[in-house]
């Protein structure tokens, strides 16, 4: 009797499991159903390749902009200084050609030649005078890129000679008439708008490869190593330059000096020294306070960046700069990032003022003297222009420090546990 009153109780208690498998499983079928939610689905999307350093929906702007603005009509402004920047040159070598030898410079002799080739680069530079032709040497001609031999020059100089100062720069202000007001679209040959249609493109391409380049250092939509790459591609897609020529562009004297600056400051962090820089400059300090480090970084790398490369310096003190802030932590244990931007915004800072201290703080100083050489005839020693360029760089030390103090608020304002850290 009890086995067979158990029978259908057991039956009721498996019927009652399947019902309530059955409701789980239709449970669990709308489940998966129904959306998932977007944090869920971003979650759950794992970026490859270059979607980590690529903001695909911001990058697609630049690019746009820049064939907007290749595929865009020509205007009379871009016209006209595509024109200039092609024909220029052409046009004021005919005009001096027919002015001082009556003839087309095919037709002239190469002493005629180079007289008016020195002229037109002499106009070029607004180097007016005679006598900025008289001085020039080989190795002025040799830098512009102008054929030569003695002989040649010393016959074109005995000819400018013969000219009077006021002929000879009333002749270079009719060919700049010539080049910049004259000069017109619609008054040139079939040849001569080829070569200046091919001018224009490349003012277009320069254009819109500003506007890409900008928009893409303004938003950081894509790596900066990437907007040098795209530069290139660009240039040679375009036609502005050739495949070897490009090589030759990232291969330049410039781009070998900055590899090597950071070459100099991996070999200072592997061997130690960026850590002999720090307890050397901070040591002293009693209470190395974020001001004070700051302030001794300006008054270090300012006037060291007149006399050594700015790259050289900012590839040194980084490690410095990036030392003292990983050793500091808010008091919740977090990085102070607003600390890491003021660190290296003053290593940036400091190898910029120091620049103008003297003509070897940059490239920029050397060719400013030459123009003062060319144009004015004015030249300016080494002593000369330390004298001039030093208070600036000295007085710029306090004025950057303070904007820099107002601009960056750190919350850590002590820096000891970085000293601590580097001592042991």
């Amino acid at each position: 009797m009890p086995f067979t009153r158990t029978r259908p109780a057991l039956r009721r208690r498996q019927g009652q499991r399947r019902a309530r498998g059955r409701a789980h499983t239709k449970s669990a079928l709308h489940q998966e159903s129904k959306p998932m939610p977007k944090q869920q689905k971003k979650a759950d999307k794992h970026e490859t390749g270059y979607d980590k350093y690529i903001n695909w929906k911001i990058f697609v702007i630049p690019v746009t902009l820049f064939f907007a603005i290749l595929l865009m009509p020509t205007g009379k402004a871009i016209r006209d200084v595509g024109t200039e920047y092609s024909m220029g040159p052409k046009t004021v070598i005919r005009f001096l050609a027919k002015e001082l030898f009556d003839t087309k410079p095919s037709d002239l002799q190469q002493w005629q030649l180079l007289t008016v080739q020195v002229m037109e680069k002499n106009m070029r530079t607004a180097a007016l005078d005679r006598d900025r032709f008289l001085n020039r040497d080989d190795k002025w001609l040799k830098r512009n890129k102008v054929a030569f031999d003695k002989k040649n020059l010393e016959r074109a100089k005995e000819f400018v000679g013969g000219l009077g100062d006021k002929e000879y720069r009333s002749l270079l202000e009719r060919a700049a008439d010539e080049r910049m007001i004259k000069l017109d679209y619609s008054d040139l040959k079939e040849d001569d708008i080829k070569t200046a249609d091919d001018g224009i493109w490349k003012l277009k391409v320069a254009l819109a490869m500003l506007v890409f380049t900008v928009l893409c250092f303004l938003t950081a939509c894509i790596p900066l190593p990437a907007v040098a790459f795209c530069i290139g591609l660009i240039v040679v897609l375009t036609g502005i330059v050739s495949r070897e020529e490009v090589a030759a562009m990232y291969w330049s004297d410039s781009v070998w000096f900055i590899m090597g600056s950071l070459m100099f400051a991996t070999a200072f962090v592997k061997t130690g020294v960026d850590k002999r820089i720090t307890m050397l400059l901070f040591k002293r300090l009693a209470v190395p306070s974020v001001g004070a480090i700051t302030f001794i970084i300006l008054l270090v790398v300012g006037p060291a960046s007149s006399f050594i490369s700015d790259h050289a310096l900012a590839a040194i003190f980084l490690p410095v700069a990036i030392m003292l802030f990983q050793g500091s932590r808010k008091p919740d244990g977090t990085p102070d990032m607003e600390l890491a931007k003021m660190l290296i915004i003053t290593v940036g800072m400091a190898a910029n003022i120091g620049g103008l201290g003297s003509p070897s703080g940059g490239a920029r100083n050397v060719i400013m003297l030459t123009y003062l050489k060319d144009m004015f005839g004015i030249d300016i020693s080494y002593v000369q222009w330390i004298t001039y360029g030093m208070p600036f760089v000295l007085i710029m030390i306090p004025v950057t420090w303070i904007v820099i103090k107002l601009v960056f608020k750190p919350t850590v304002k002590d820096l000891t546990p970085s000293m601590e850290l580097l001592k042991s």
